[in-house]
């Protein structure tokens, strides 16, 4: 990730880590690229390109945030708590190369408090960036969540 290296070993590098083969080999949902995985290179070609938007202080702060991001089980039975277990979701993919399927577990367990479980929703074949991967799944689930938290 930190080591300089052509930009097309760069993309199959991060989209193999964050994306399903399965999706990336679909067909273009828009229609513009030939693949999935041919649009996500064009977006993240064109992101590369504003040098504004995206900066090596940028990239490296995310870098070291996600490496060294840590709650202990007390912080996060305090967020279950402060937060609503029934407002929160752990929506995880089986193929994601970033954080793996037993994180997500931790992560559930963790969270739910006596007898108030938090949903989660394990997506088989699916990678780290579930909006894009299962869109329509992930878009009723957080339009579920809305209306359930919203009514009470």
């Amino acid at each position: 990730m930190f080591i300089p290296r052509a930009i097309d070993v760069q993309l199959a590098d991060i989209k193999a880590r964050i994306f399903s083969k399965t999706w990336l080999d679909e067909p273009d949902a828009d229609g513009g690229f030939p693949t999935n995985g041919d649009r996500f290179a064009a977006q993240e070609l064109n992101k590369r390109q504003d040098t504004n938007g995206f900066t090596r202080k940028g990239f490296l702060c995310q870098a070291l945030a996600a490496g060294w991001h840590y709650k202990s089980p007390q912080q996060l039975k305090i967020l279950g708590d402060v937060i609503g277990r029934r407002r929160i979701q752990v929506l995880h993919g089986t193929v994601d190369n970033m954080i793996t399927v037993p994180h997500a577990e931790v992560l559930a367990k963790e969270l739910t408090g006596e007898g108030q479980e938090v949903k989660k929703t394990i997506f088989e074949g699916r990678g780290h960036v579930l909006f894009w991967e299962e869109e329509e799944e992930f878009r009723k689930l957080i339009v579920a969540l809305i209306d359930k938290t919203s009514t009470q």
